[in-house]
């Protein structure tokens, strides 16, 4: 009787298996740090953008992705009245990603769409619609007008301590009370630990000073203190736990519910200037761009501004500080 030989079953080196694994796992590694290498407002444009450039190529016949440079120039022509210089050079920048993600030829870094982005400019371009500065006047009058319940006692901190630390929005809704301490070289102050920013990424952390002032009614530290107060009063310890966001949404009813985001922060910015009576229609950039404007025009040096505000150049320190103080400093000035 012949004896068959015997099927030999392909077996995978476990080995092989294990390296197969350990690619796909590192390969999804790279991909999630691609994806959070950038911001989420960021991550939130750039499909935004996209999808804008995909439904216009949609209607025109046109390829998004990929695209050419005649494509992309159309794009930029057709849009050029509806949306600033500033907001199309974002949408190109999105478009060029794709195309480097995707392994694409780049038809944004052709001189035909450089060409047109110029044409643009220079047919199109007005100034950049950009948040007014709450000078110190402004924010006087924003803060008599406060009222002294709860809410009241949260809008005087929040203004305070934004204006005087001269923060984002997104940095001041993420404060948390374990984010305050003392400064150990100077206990009439405070340092606030911002977590992260548009500057800082990674996360590795920046503190920024706040003071204590005479005048109490206008003094970030002490108004820090009378809402950290009130708000355990009305919502116990743990709502002033080291954990805890410093700010928090208080409805009309004096009830206190969760974390205020940044855009609420803005809000409140707009409506307490509102009903203190200012005509100028105050944003979320306001109270940080208002305390450079304000430290210009007392002669602070530009260096103590930027250890305050983290800048990192004086030219973008210049951009906040726009015309204001522009006469009161004007060259001439006793000259003759």
């Amino acid at each position: 009787m012949t004896r068959q030989p015997a099927t030999l079953t392909h077996r995978q080196d476990p080995d092989q298996v294990s390296l197969s694994v350990r690619r796909t796992a590192l390969a999804d590694t790279v991909q999630h740090l691609r994806v959070t290498s950038k911001s989420k407002a960021t991550r939130r444009a750039y499909v935004g953008d996209l999808g804008a450039f995909a439904t216009w190529c949609n209607a025109m016949g046109y390829s998004a992705l990929p695209a050419d440079p005649q494509t992309v120039s159309e794009y930029l022509a057709d849009n050029a009245e509806r949306l600033t210089v500033a907001t199309l050079r974002r949408h190109l920048s999105t478009i060029s990603k794709a195309h480097q993600v995707a392994g694409l030829p780049n038809p944004c870094k052709t001189s035909a769409v450089a060409d047109t982005v110029t044409g643009i400019r220079k047919t199109h371009g007005r100034p950049q619609d950009t948040a007014p500065g709450l000078l110190a006047d402004g924010m006087r009058t924003t803060l008599d007008s406060l009222s002294t319940d709860l809410a009241g006692y949260r809008d005087r901190a929040l203004l305070l301590v934004g204006w005087c630390a001269g923060l984002r929005r997104s940095e001041l809704s993420a404060l948390t009370w374990g984010d305050i301490q003392t400064d150990p070289a100077d206990n009439r102050g405070r340092l606030l630990l911002i977590r992260r920013s548009k500057t800082d990424q990674v996360g590795a952390g920046e503190r920024v000073p706040i003071a204590l002032d005479d005048d109490l009614t206008k003094c970030p530290v002490t108004a820090l203190e009378q809402w950290r107060t009130a708000l355990a009063t009305a919502c116990g310890a743990e709502a002033v736990a080291p954990n805890a966001p410093i700010l928090r949404q208080v409805n009309r009813h004096g009830q206190v519910r969760g974390n205020m985001s940044g855009q609420a922060v803005a809000f409140v910015i707009s409506r307490t200037t509102q009903q203190a009576g200012l005509a100028v229609r105050y944003r979320g950039h306001s109270l940080r761009k208002g305390l450079v404007q304000q430290a210009g025009l007392a002669g602070v040096s530009d260096s103590a501004v930027m250890a305050t505000t983290r800048h990192r150049s004086v030219a973008m320190l210049r951009v906040y500080q726009e015309q204001v103080g522009l006469v009161t400093n004007c060259a001439s000035r006793g000259l003759l």
